[in-house]
């Protein structure tokens, strides 16, 4: 796909290219340079970015501004950048599995948990794969085949002050023991 075809797509489905940036997590400029041919997506991104504008104008996604797993990602990288604290990160994992459960539509869907760029660190990268596919599972979803493989070397205890390792260990979703993120649940649940 051409920009030409991804700018009157992005048209079609009734959206700015301001709203195809934030729900792709993605800069503006960047869209812009991606319809202009000066920068090309990689297939990873034109994909992202062709799921987020199926989602249409109209969709819970940009209706609502949810926060998507791709918009969650480039959130936490520049919080990791403005070294936000690891309860400040979590804040935005826990917005963004609550936004998850305003999405109706398998276009909506795709379009949140469509694959994100990195963080730049491989903990929050294995902690979003592990709630897509905890998110995905629980809507009764294929998870995204973009989440396998983000497991970790070590255990992560995030947030647990050590006394609490143990019921983090215990507790925590499967999707993210898997990938050796040990959180207490009650950590990624909006209050």
């Amino acid at each position: 796909m051409n920009g030409w075809e991804l700018r009157e797509r992005r048209r079609a489905a009734g959206l700015t290219a301001a709203q195809v940036a934030r729900a792709a997590g993605t800069a503006e400029t960047n869209v812009a340079a991606y319809e202009r041919g000066i920068k090309r997506p990689s297939s990873r991104t034109l994909s992202r970015l062709v799921a987020v504008i199926d989602s249409t104008a109209a969709g819970e996604v940009h209706a609502h501004d949810l926060l998507t797993v791709p918009a969650a990602a480039a959130a936490i990288r520049r919080g990791l950048r403005a070294t936000w604290s690891t309860a400040d990160l979590l804040r935005l994992v826990r917005q963004m599995r609550s936004d998850f459960g305003q999405t109706t539509t398998m276009a909506d869907r795709s379009a949140f948990l469509a694959e994100p760029s990195t963080t730049g660190d491989q903990r929050w990268d294995a902690m979003l794969a592990g709630n897509a596919e905890d998110l995905a599972l629980s809507a009764g979803l294929t998870p995204p085949g973009w989440t396998a493989g983000h497991g970790l070397p070590t255990f992560w205890f995030v947030g647990s002050t050590p006394s609490l390792g143990a019921y983090a260990f215990a507790r925590s979703p499967f999707s993210l023991q898997i990938r050796g993120v040990m959180v207490d649940p009650g950590d990624l649940e909006a209050v």
